[in-house]
């Protein structure tokens, strides 16, 4: 029997094609970096395999295999780092808060208070206090501004800086007009103003004041000057009739009478050197008034 030809052995599963494939997507990495492709992207690894199957009767199957893989590329160990201490600073910000908080307390409101119940109310919360006084539209002596302001959260024992009204910044000028000078000074320094004098003559007393600038009731700023006149009386004295003593006598005797002698030398029988005649010859007149003095010059 003549030998029929030989089949080769069929391999049941025979491996044709087996290949993997690599592929990226992104647009391509810094020249030099280790990886392709995208940064932030997933490599896509593919692994293919094709094998075939040969059947009894001649015919052949063929069995295609393809498995796809995602796998996200290592991130930078610096950027990891970063995040983690963020992190960790993130979370002692919170701590320290937690536990600040327990330290802390509100501050009560004290505004509208005088300043010693003020002062009381915030130590007996355990608060310390500074005070500036400052002129203010509210009353004298009370508070209008607090510092940290009231229901704010501070550390117990921190200061709270209180501001207390010393009243407006204006004030009326009190009276002075016909107080005596003393007097007058006690008042208008008591009312926050300084004060300066001059004297004048006036029909008043003397040490009495006639006059002020400004005017009583005006609106002036505290520790502003108030200007007052004190009458060192009229200055009216009289004239004392010199007619017949010598000019030595004469000017003597207007001296003590406050006046000045005005001389004036004329012809007459007289002795020289007498007055003979001045004018005015009497009555009253300013102190300090030149009277004159006609004083014989003879013949």
């Amino acid at each position: 029997m003549a030998d029929e030809p030989r089949e080769d052995p069929i391999d049941p599963e025979r491996t044709i094609e087996e290949e993997t494939v690599v592929l990226r997507r992104g647009i391509p990495e810094p020249e030099g970096y280790p990886y392709d492709g995208d940064l932030e992207a997933e490599a896509v690894i593919v692994q293919r395999s094709e094998r075939e199957r040969r059947n009894p009767d001649g015919t052949v199957d063929r069995n295609t295999v393809q498995v796809e893989e995602r796998r996200r590329r290592p991130r930078d160990p610096i950027a990891i780092a970063l995040g983690v201490l963020l992190l960790l600073l993130a979370v002692g910000a919170v701590v320290w808060y937690v536990l600040a908080q327990e330290d802390t307390k509100p501050v009560p409101a004290v505004e509208g208070l005088a300043a010693d119940q003020a002062v009381t109310q915030l130590e007996q919360d355990g608060f310390r206090v500074s005070i500036t006084t400052e002129a203010s539209d509210a009353p004298a002596g009370t508070v209008f501004a607090q510092d940290p302001g009231a229901g704010s959260e501070a550390e117990e024992g921190s200061t709270v800086a209180l501001s207390v009204s010393g009243g407006p910044d204006t004030v009326a000028v009190p009276n002075a007009v016909g107080l005596a000078e003393p007097e007058a000074r006690d008042r208008l320094v008591g009312a926050g103003f300084q004060v300066e004098s001059r004297a004048v003559f006036a029909e008043r007393e003397p040490g009495t004041v006639t006059a002020q600038s400004p005017i009583a009731g005006a609106e002036a700023e505290r520790g502003a000057t108030v200007t007052i006149d004190v009458s060192k009386g009229t200055g009216l004295v009289e004239v004392p009739n010199v007619v017949g003593m010598t000019r030595g006598q004469a000017e003597a005797e207007l001296s003590t009478a406050r006046l000045e002698a005005n001389v004036v030398e004329v012809p007459s029988d007289e002795p020289v050197g007498t007055v003979v005649a001045q004018n005015p010859v009497g009555g009253q007149v300013q102190q300090g008034t030149a009277i004159r003095l006609n004083v014989s010059a003879g013949r």
